[in-house]
């Protein structure tokens, strides 16, 4: 684009370049300048169109951007286990504003829950059914906190970093995705840098970030998740009963008040986070699942209920009374599957 505005400047002051010279003369450069500038205008725009439907280069629209809701309501339903809230609740939120082609405001979802129960899962189906080029797409930018956020003493520096960081890749394309993992390791404050590109601000320094879309991984939660779980199963029904209202406003008080980048945060105060979304522990039944899953994927044979058994005695469960649910979730079971496998 930096060689069109170029070229456009050339055409524009071209006339004055050529004051000394006979009008006709100068009818003459300056119609063929023009010719040739339009030309190689057209060049350029054919050889850049050429090269976004080649996959030579990734560029901001349907070429590389295609959602597909299909495709994200199959993979939650058929490949995450035992969490109807989160499959409910992420496949219309981001169906809503995928197809919206004037949303309010960005997307913007807080993922709760104890390890292993799918949150970076889902954020993987989300990219995974919307750009060409999977995680490896330059629209789709992942954050660990620990990694990236490191120092509390430094949250002023990282503040300004990450507000370049957003006005020059939502500049480039509007259909960006920002995932900050480990947001509970986030240092205090830094969060509300993001805020006023949450919002429903039509342009922010000659930028839309309203069709943005931002997700948040957080163990915070994950005890009061637990418990709601717990207790549910405890009186003998089904954790399917569980509502969405029933867990969001837990989860926005626990975000808020405890320890983490949440803390404290105009982002959750000033209700720019659209959905709260609990990630249930996971059950025996759901973590068989994840085994089998793990078993096809490596083409092995069929597992004997001895050997299901055995890596089921691997894992580390709670309550320990009752051993209800995975510590882990479905975090270890590759490597428990593997030496299954292997022996």
């Amino acid at each position: 684009m930096d060689k069109l505005h170029l070229l456009l400047v050339f055409i524009y002051f071209l006339p004055g370049c050529f004051a000394f010279v006979d009008p006709i003369s100068m009818g003459v450069v300056v119609g063929t300048a023009a010719t040739s500038a339009m030309i190689m205008l057209a060049e350029i725009s054919g050889l850049y169109s050429i090269r976004c439907k080649t996959n030579l280069m990734e560029c901001c629209n349907e070429h590389h951007i295609k959602p597909n809701m299909t495709g994200l309501q199959h993979d939650l339903s058929t490949k995450l286990y035992g969490q109807h809230l989160v499959e409910q609740t992420v496949y219309r939120a981001v169906k809503h504003h995928l197809y919206n082609p004037n949303p309010s405001k960005a997307l913007v979802m807080s993922f709760h829950g104890w390890t292993g129960s799918g949150k970076n899962y889902v954020a993987q189906m989300i990219v995974k059914n919307l750009y060409v080029n999977n995680l490896q797409s330059s629209f789709v930018h992942v954050f660990n906190a620990e990694v990236d956020f490191k120092h509390q003493h430094k949250v002023g520096i990282y503040k300004d970093q990450l507000q370049s960081w957003l006005h020059g890749n939502v500049s480039k394309c509007g259909r960006s995705i920002f995932i900050f993992d480990e947001t509970d390791h986030m240092p205090m404050g830094l969060v509300d840098s993001l805020k006023p590109y949450m919002g429903n601000e039509p342009l922010i320094h000659g930028v839309d970030y309203r069709k943005t879309i931002f997700i948040f991984l957080s163990n915070t939660g994950g005890k009061e998740i637990n418990k709601k779980c717990y207790d549910t199963w405890q009186k003998g029904n089904s954790r399917r009963d569980i509502k969405l209202s029933d867990m969001e406003e837990v989860l926005e008080q626990v975000a808020f008040n405890e320890k983490s980048g949440l803390k404290n945060s105009g982002v959750v105060e000033k209700n720019l986070i659209d959905h709260f979304v609990p990630f249930f522990p996971l059950e025996r039944d759901h973590v068989e699942s994840c085994v089998m899953d793990e078993v096809r994927r490596l083409n092995a044979r069929r597992l004997t209920s001895g050997q299901m058994q055995e890596i089921m005695d691997e894992l580390q469960w709670m309550p320990k009374t009752v051993r209800l649910y995975s510590k882990s979730g479905c975090k270890k079971i590759a490597q428990k599957v593997g030496l299954v496998v292997l022996d």
